[in-house]
């Protein structure tokens, strides 16, 4: 700590110097007094400049004298004293100077203290330079008793190492502004800037290695911590990691904004900060920038691919081919399925056959896509259980569709029509097109193709018209009071058996059903293939109407006899 106190010891015996070449009081002597307003105004706002800078010199004389007399715990106060001393300082030289600059363009004498402020502009350089070179060297050395200090001092050393850090980045950015009040002035600051870009440089590269240190010791933890996640010192150290990138990343961008002013390239130090904090900034809009990240993005994909290559390759060329097998076992086992389901004795349904072929596929294929996931690396247990919950998620998302889809079931299993077969359910009637476990497609007799679904048909009476292969056809054919009964009979009786696809067996009615209102009533029931049945109702329809006449039996119309009857007769 002894060594903090001869740094400012050194400070302000060089500051003792910035009064020595010229007089102060001399250099008002020299200056002519000015013939306007404006010109005494400045003229007065210089004089309170140089009173004030040469109070900022005795200040930091006296605190050089503190300090090389002070405790330890009051050297870091009077330090951050002396840095804002001398910040102060720099910046009302550089508004001395703008004032001298002002007072010459306006054709005033300001020669007194334009040689007064050159003076003091070289003397601060001095102070400047071993200002920082002090401060890095105290940097150095309490790294070095880091290492080999007692657990005690070692967060005391860390602090002062915090504040030492924290004054260097000031210095720069106060020799930075020196540097440009130079420039300003018209003084060569070649040397200074040198010297500067020399610092910081040694600074960038030194922060920069201990920003990849520190995060590679951050991936060692965070890969300790994966396997012992529960590991307290391991959480702690990854906690100590984070903090100290994080200042090792405020510093690298100080550093980087002090070189960015002094025309310096810092794409290299841009594209680390970036590939640390991921945090796109104005320097990132750089075109070396840019290009150096995208080169770092090429070099690692490239190395990926050279390290990881082969083993992607195979296992990608595994996996297309255990699909490609399993594809045509999916194929065998439908075939297999569906040569079992023909040569059965078991009269299965189409939509059971297709359910089946289906089912079959997929659960072969099922089993192939999840041995070939495994091959590439993919944990099979973990995804079982993922779509088991998605599953489950979706299907209390989809109840309407699963009541659909158990309706189907019932209907694949009870089978109460099929593909093919004329139906009348939920209202509709007409030929089953297509069945799906969710809805069934009907055809109707006009020919409009209505899609139910199945929850609809299996919650209603359902009508198989032709689920039977033979149908009677009921007819019923009137004749009048005053006609011969049994010669209507025979006659009933040959138009039935004269038609070729009235079935023998069962044998066809004829039979005296009922007596109506107009006529006597026969009811003719003939048994027909399913298939038949329009066919067979029309033909005799027509031909009872044709061989009534022709054997002269009535077909009575609905009448109604009307009696009058008059009153007192």
């Amino acid at each position: 700590m002894r060594k903090l106190i001869g740094v400012w010891v050194v400070i302000a015996a060089v500051s003792g110097s910035l009064v020595g070449p010229v007089s102060i009081a001399g250099a008002q002597d020299a200056t002519v007094v000015a013939s306007d307003e404006t010109g005494k105004k400045l003229e007065e706002s210089a004089r309170e400049l140089i009173a004030s800078i040469t109070e900022q010199q005795q200040e930091l004389e006296g605190l050089g004298e503190t300090i090389s007399q002070a405790t330890k715990e009051d050297v870091r106060a009077l330090r951050e004293r002396g840095i804002d001393l001398i910040d102060v300082y720099v910046s009302d030289l550089g508004t001395l100077e703008a004032n001298i600059l002002k007072r010459e363009k306006r054709g005033m004498d300001a020669s007194g203290d334009r040689a007064l402020a050159t003076d003091l502009r070289q003397s601060l350089s001095t102070v400047l330079r071993t200002s920082v070179k002090s401060t890095q060297s105290e940097l150095q050395a309490l790294r070095a008793s880091k290492e080999d200090a007692p657990p005690d001092e070692f967060e005391q050393i860390e602090s002062v190492l915090a504040l030492e850090n924290i004054w260097l980045d000031r210095s720069f950015g106060i020799f930075l502004e020196h540097i440009e009040a130079m420039d300003r002035f018209s003084l060569d600051s070649s040397d200074e800037r040198e010297l500067l870009t020399t610092m910081l440089t040694g600074r960038a590269e030194l922060v920069s290695g201990r920003i990849m240190l520190t995060r590679d010791t951050l991936s060692k933890i965070q890969r300790r911590l994966r396997a012992d996640p529960s590991n307290a010192e391991f959480n702690t150290d990854l906690d100590l990691a984070n903090t100290q990138l994080d200042v090792y990343v405020e510093r690298l961008a100080t550093t980087i904004r002090i070189m960015g002013a002094l025309g310096l390239d810092t794409a290299e130090y841009q594209q680390l900060l970036f590939e640390v904090t991921g945090e796109i900034t104005t320097g990132l809009l750089s075109r070396d920038v840019a290009a150096g990240i995208f080169r770092g993005w090429v070099d690692s994909v490239t190395q990926w691919i050279a390290h990881n290559g082969p083993t992607i390759v195979l296992k990608v060329f595994l996996f297309v081919l255990i699909l490609f097998v399993f594809r045509v076992l999916a194929k065998i086992a439908r075939k297999i399925v569906k040569k079992a389901i023909k040569t059965s004795n078991l009269e299965f349904s189409t939509l059971l056959e297709r359910t089946a072929l289906s089912m079959t596929g997929s659960l072969v294929m099922l089993f192939g896509l999840l041995v070939a996931l495994s091959q590439l690396g993919f944990q099979v247990g973990p995804l079982l259980a993922g779509l088991g919950v998605v599953g489950f998620i979706v299907g209390f998302a989809l109840q309407d569709t699963l009541s659909n889809f158990a309706s189907g079931v019932m209907i694949l299993l009870y089978r109460p029509y099929d593909v093919g077969d004329l139906i009348e359910t939920a209202g509709a009637i007409g030929k089953v097109k297509n069945m799906t476990l969710v809805s069934t497609t009907i055809l109707t007799v006009d020919h409009q193709t209505l899609v139910i679904p199945n929850s609809m048909i299996w919650g209603n009476v359902i009508k198989n018209v032709t689920a039977q292969t033979e149908r009677r056809v009921d007819m019923v054919f009137g004749i009048g009071y005053a006609d011969d009964i049994p010669h209507a009979e025979r006659v009933l009786t040959e138009i039935l058996v004269a038609h070729g696809k009235v079935l023998d067996d069962p044998e066809p009615v004829v039979k005296l059903h009922n007596l109506g209102d107009s006529s006597v009533d026969f009811v003719v029931r003939p048994w027909v293939a399913t298939d038949d049945y329009w066919e067979v109702y029309w033909d005799i329809t027509r031909e009872v109407k044709m061989r009534f006449d022709a054997e002269g039996i009535s077909i009575p119309f609905p009448q109604r006899d009307v009696h009058v009857f008059r009153e007192g007769e």
